[in-house]
């Protein structure tokens, strides 16, 4: 990869590496298999990166998994709405997600 563009347009938003977008777009007329290069090329960047990655991006990593997968449901019993700390005043919460056994 020698280069990665993230932009937003009037279609919404993109990103492109080495000129390519990694959508597939209306009248696009590349191959599937060569998206799914250019996304793999991607994922493979960040996982170069792990040692280097704070705990907001790790919260955003685990937040598009439980968001995205249909592996995992929002369990209601065991996570907790929050309330606000009496002695910082954050408001603290956690939400729990469990792999859906099939």
């Amino acid at each position: 990869m020698k280069k990665i563009e993230i932009s937003e347009g009037c279609f919404g938003p993109d990103v492109m590496v080495d000129d390519e977008s990694l959508f597939m777009h209306e009248y696009d007329n590349r191959k599937p298999e060569m998206i799914t290069d250019l996304q793999d090329e991607l994922i493979d960047e960040l996982k170069s990166l792990k040692d280097k990655l704070g705990m907001n991006d790790w919260y955003q990593i685990a937040e598009m998994v439980v968001t995205t997968s249909e592996k995992y449901e929002y369990d209601t019993e065991e996570s907790d709405e929050g309330d606000s700390c009496g002695q910082c005043g954050n408001y603290n919460w956690k939400y729990i997600y469990k792999k859906v056994e099939k």
